[in-house]
């Protein structure tokens, strides 16, 4: 079967070969940013609240797998319905080829609400860390995309920016990569990105490699309450959810069930 990241990964780095605005002026633009929120920290809070489930909620127009599903899809609009549905932070697609995003999706999205936003994209160069940092407030790490000292590498450079880092893995092989690091936010997918695969299992099965003072969310292939309360059941308390909302023709409703029994 086609490796699907691959293609992401090689069409990524093809996008940033001659980026249009010059690193300077990203540099410049991060020096001045001022309205950080904290995402890993707001995670934390709606964790805290018996039988709340934290979601970060994501504005997701398509995939590799499914196409684009959500064509009409407004972001300022699901981010005030995700806001009012009790989010605790938003996600947002911005790879433009397999999942038809854009990073003005993200903009539109964060000026119109108060919730830290995430930016999920296949991050492989520096020069796309400085770019999410002029624009959110966390960036995603696929441990499958980097090798180890460039997650080390972007890591830091992330952090020192002033974003939080969500870093994700699949398997224990992506495990065992990011273990020296010990890395505070840790995003488990239950998607096998070369294959498309989804294994509602994958979360909480690798969970007990992560230690008490690392928060750990699942991802991919959420779709009911019965699902959030079975991986609360084994200490996940944080989920990212994207394709359900995205497809739901109540989303905020939808979120709400999520989020609260």
């Amino acid at each position: 079967m086609q490796d699907t990241l691959f293609e992401i990964i090689r069409s990524r780095r093809n996008d940033y070969a001659a980026p249009s605005v010059p690193l300077s002026e990203l540099q410049q633009q991060q020096r001045v940013r001022t309205d950080f929120r904290p995402f890993r920290y707001a995670l934390q809070q709606k964790s805290t609240i018996t039988g709340i489930a934290a979601v970060i909620a994501e504005i997701k127009r398509g995939s590799p797998s499914k196409g684009c599903f959500a064509p009409y899809l407004e972001p300022a609009q699901c981010a005030a319905d995700y806001e009012n549905g009790g989010a605790a932070c938003l996600s947002v697609l911005t790879e433009p080829k397999y999942f038809f995003g854009t990073l003005d999706d993200l903009i539109a999205a964060r000026k119109n609400c108060l919730l830290p936003v995430l930016r999920k994209d296949f991050i492989v160069t520096e020069y796309q860390v400085w770019e999410t940092a002029v624009v959110a407030d966390c960036m995603l790490l696929i441990a499958r995309c980097l090798e180890a000292a460039e997650l080390k590498a972007f890591h830091e450079l992330a952090t020192k920016l002033r974003l939080d880092v969500l870093v994700e893995v699949f398997d224990e092989e992506d495990v065992e990569k990011i273990a020296p690091f010990h890395f505070p936010l840790i995003g488990i997918n239950n998607r096998n990105l070369a294959t498309m695969h989804v294994n509602p299992d994958s979360a909480q099965s690798l969970v007990k490699h992560f230690s008490a003072n690392q928060m750990v969310v699942a991802a991919s292939g959420i779709q009911t309450r019965s699902e959030i309360e079975s991986a609360m059941q084994n200490g996940i308390r944080s989920f990212l959810i994207g394709e359900t909302l995205s497809k739901s023709e109540q989303p905020l409703q939808t979120l709400r069930q999520l989020v609260t029994r």
